[in-house]
């Protein structure tokens, strides 16, 4: 069996709560929810389905109540600065946690590579890169900053296989766990701003009564835990399916307006050279005009020299 550590959090105003799974039991197969490791559910917005939420939302106030009636036995103000400052060094850990989960799921990533026998030099490789260098393209709003063979080349890429699937799905993974040790850290801070200002002793640390709160919390927790992690590779896949749509129809569109642009430039180069070759046919009609011109010019003055020359044989005849 697994071992599964729930590091409390949603209690008193903080948001997101930590699962970490340990053990043989916590590698699945392809449908299981993590491997060699743990999986952190937070506050990401948008990155999880509404079912999962709502789990996680009624598992948060339920293991909240619990300890906010073990709270309410001591001193309320003082219990919530301990609660704050183990939190905090909760966090630390967890931090330290993400940290080696990112990197062994960076690794499994990588070893995808060899497990389903890609060519380092493949095009399946080379159309993953792309996928993924597109994508960050795409969420920055600068798609059109591909050349029209990127574009191209995504719009008629066609399915993806399953290499390029399942590391797309670990980009995810490792994307929704860079965002959760942004929130807290920001978590942390926020609560070292409470201790600070408020400048209240502590209780002494593993206290019975929060050992019994916090073991009554994580049994809540540890309930809602395998299907949230589940969901989370769900939401993971559903969301690397629809952003691969969207950046592939978003390729068509800008491979499309490429298109047009060239045949507008083809267009205006052919207006141009028409342009200079009726001019170049003036120029030479113009020189064709002035050479005529000089010959008639020639002939009348030849003309005059014959009249001339019969005027003075006339002169001669009757001399």
């Amino acid at each position: 069996m697994a071992t599964v550590t729930i590091n409390l959090a949603g209690i008193n105003g903080n948001a997101g709560y930590g699962i970490h799974v340990d053990g043989s039991d916590a590698e699945k197969g392809e449908s299981g929810q993590v491997k060699n490791g743990s999986v952190f559910v937070g506050n990401q917005k948008g990155g999880l389905s509404d079912l999962v939420e709502q789990k996680r939302t009624q598992a948060r106030k339920q293991a909240a109540k619990v300890l906010r009636d073990q709270f309410a036995v001591d001193n309320k103000v003082t219990e919530n600065m301990n609660g704050l400052r183990a939190r905090n060094g909760e966090i630390m850990k967890e931090l330290t946690d993400l940290a080696e989960q990112k990197k062994g799921y960076m690794e499994e990533r990588d070893a995808l590579q060899e497990k389903y026998g890609i060519d380092p030099d493949s095009q399946e490789q080379k159309d993953l890169e792309l996928l993924r260098k597109a994508n960050n393209y795409y969420k920055q709003g600068n798609l059109a900053i591909l050349s029209k063979d990127e574009l191209e080349r995504l719009a008629n890429m066609g399915e993806r296989t399953d290499y390029q699937q399942r590391s797309l799905e670990y980009d995810a993974i490792i994307g929704h766990i860079t965002s959760l040790q942004k929130e807290l850290d920001a978590e942390r801070t926020g609560n070292t701003s409470v201790i600070t200002a408020t400048k209240q002793s502590i209780l002494e640390q593993g206290g019975k009564g929060i050992r019994a709160a916090k073991k009554a919390a994580e049994s809540i927790l540890d309930a809602a835990s395998d299907s949230i992690i589940g969901m989370l590779w769900q939401d993971a896949k559903k969301h690397v399916d629809e952003e691969m749509e969207k950046l592939v129809e978003a390729a068509k569109e800008q491979a499309e307006k490429k298109e047009e642009q060239e045949e507008k430039l083809e267009e205006s180069k052919e207006e141009k050279e028409e342009q200079e070759e009726m001019a170049e046919a003036i120029r030479e009609t113009a020189s064709e005009q002035g050479k005529l011109q000089d010959e008639i010019k020639k002939i009348l003055a030849e003309a005059e020299l014959l009249e001339e020359d019969m005027k003075g044989l006339v002169v001669n005849d009757f001399m």
